[in-house]
């Protein structure tokens, strides 16, 4: 990015690199398209006979897949994912037992 500064003695141009630790730029490019192709998409993951839990992604149409369609769909979780799905339950657990006291 150059930016150009000016006043009554002269003109300074300055140089600098802007940079995007929050990855904006890669989130901006991911949302280009329109908004049929990302329904369309949701709409063939909910249809998918299996959800997977690999403890990494979970979408929308996952989560509406498995809380509507009853036993239509298979919930298969992935060996690598047994551990973090360990550590959560063990950490909601653990905390519906602390009493507060208001």
């Amino acid at each position: 990015m150059e930016v150009t500064y000016e006043n009554g003695n002269g003109s300074l141009s300055m140089s600098a690199v802007v940079a995007d630790p929050l990855n904006w730029a890669v989130v901006a490019e991911s949302m280009k398209g329109s908004h049929l192709d990302d329904v369309k998409r949701m709409v063939a993951e909910y249809r998918k006979p299996l959800v997977r839990l690999d403890g990494a992604t979970l979408t929308v149409a996952q989560v509406a897949a498995v809380a509507t369609r009853d036993n239509t769909v298979a919930v298969e979780l992935c060996k690598a994912a047994r551990g973090g799905v360990k550590a959560s339950s063990d950490w909601v657990i653990e905390g519906s037992l602390i009493v507060h006291s208001y």
